[in-house]
């Protein structure tokens, strides 16, 4: 179930029950529809909880180590070198 639409729907006793709806990879449109649709009819709470098989790493990675991933895979991206230099003195 890599795409979960869950929303809140009312029991008639003035109560919430949780509802959900699974959609496949490539079925995000309709499962954004579904959510447009339940925010229309009033249910609070609506929202997506994906984890597409092509966006997910192993299950159990925490952490990158010695510049590799825990498969061994090489490493190198750096957020240091994204942001640009950094301005020192300047208040």
């Amino acid at each position: 179930m890599p795409i979960v639409l869950y929303w809140l729907e009312p029991d008639g006793a003035g109560d919430w029950l949780p509802c959900c709806e699974e959609f496949a990879d490539g079925e995000l449109s309709a499962a954004l529809k579904g959510a447009e649709e339940r925010r229309r009819a009033g249910c609070p709470h609506v929202t997506i909880s994906t984890e597409l098989a092509s966006h997910v790493g192993k299950p159990g990675v925490a952490a990158v180590e010695a510049g590799r991933t825990p498969d061994g895979e090489v490493y190198e991206w750096s957020k240091a070198g994204r942001a640009g230099k950094v301005r020192r003195g300047r208040a």
